[in-house]
């Protein structure tokens, strides 16, 4: 992180204090938490976790935990949501660690997701159709993930921002758009099939993981020079 310019640094500053705010929210909008399907989403998100996926020409990966993040937002309160998404991304972040972890970097990706996860929120909330609240959902946390991710890359690598970022989203559009599939039928079984419901997507989402896995190593094979950013990301943290 030694080479990051001065307005990175500021970047990741404001998005550390945004996520600390809205951390500073979980206790008032707890509410009345349904234990059994938070409990139940928040392991299964956990472990989803650790199925991570490197994502090629950005030192980052990609989680494949985000159905149940999006499941979260739409089935349970919004401090239940935040709680899972937070902790689902510092499992990722220090599943992915081969070193030392920086206690910087990963109150920045942590406080990305969150502000993502609220934007989410927002937006699900501001939709009567349920489905179509999860579909908004859905690309206000792709947006909210990959924009900070990439507004850190080019002011790093001097690159250009739009192009960045359509190159990250590029990589992880299709995962988002399954993620929400996903959520979406869970939901329809959550009220019939309740807690375990996000045990039964687990085998899916390996699946899922697996082929991203073989994708990107194809795509790595195909294009042995292409550049590798140096700051990194993670889409769907």
């Amino acid at each position: 992180m030694q080479n990051l310019s001065a307005k990175a640094k500021i970047l990741m500053g404001v998005m550390v204090l945004l996520g600390v705010g809205i951390l500073v929210q979980v206790p008032t909008t707890w509410g009345h938490p349904k234990y059994g399907r938070f409990v139940g989403i928040l392991m299964v998100s956990l472990f989803a976790a650790c199925l991570r996926v490197s994502l090629p020409r950005i030192t980052g990966s990609m989680a494949v935990n985000l159905p149940f993040i999006l499941l979260a937002l739409s089935e349970l309160s919004l401090a239940e949501a935040l709680l899972i998404t937070g902790a689902s991304t510092l499992v990722q972040c220090l599943w992915s660690e081969s070193k030392q972890p920086n206690p910087v970097k990963l109150a920045f990706n942590v406080s990305v997701t969150l502000v993502a996860a609220q934007a989410a929120w927002l937006a699900m909330q501001a939709t009567p159709n349920p489905a179509l609240g999860l579909c908004f959902g859905a690309l206000a946390y792709l947006f909210l993930n990959t924009v900070p991710v990439a507004a850190i890359i080019t002011l790093t690598e001097n690159a250009r921002l739009l192009r960045t970022w359509k190159q990250i989203t590029q990589l992880t559009f299709p995962y988002f758009v399954l993620a929400a599939g996903i959520a979406g039928l869970a939901k329809l079984a959550a009220h019939t099939f309740s807690w375990y419901v996000p045990l039964a997507i687990l085998p899916v989402m390996f699946l899922v993981q697996r082929s991203f896995v073989l994708y990107f190593h194809a795509m790595r094979s195909a294009n042995p020079r292409e550049n590798t950013y140096a700051m990194a990301a993670g889409a769907g943290h």
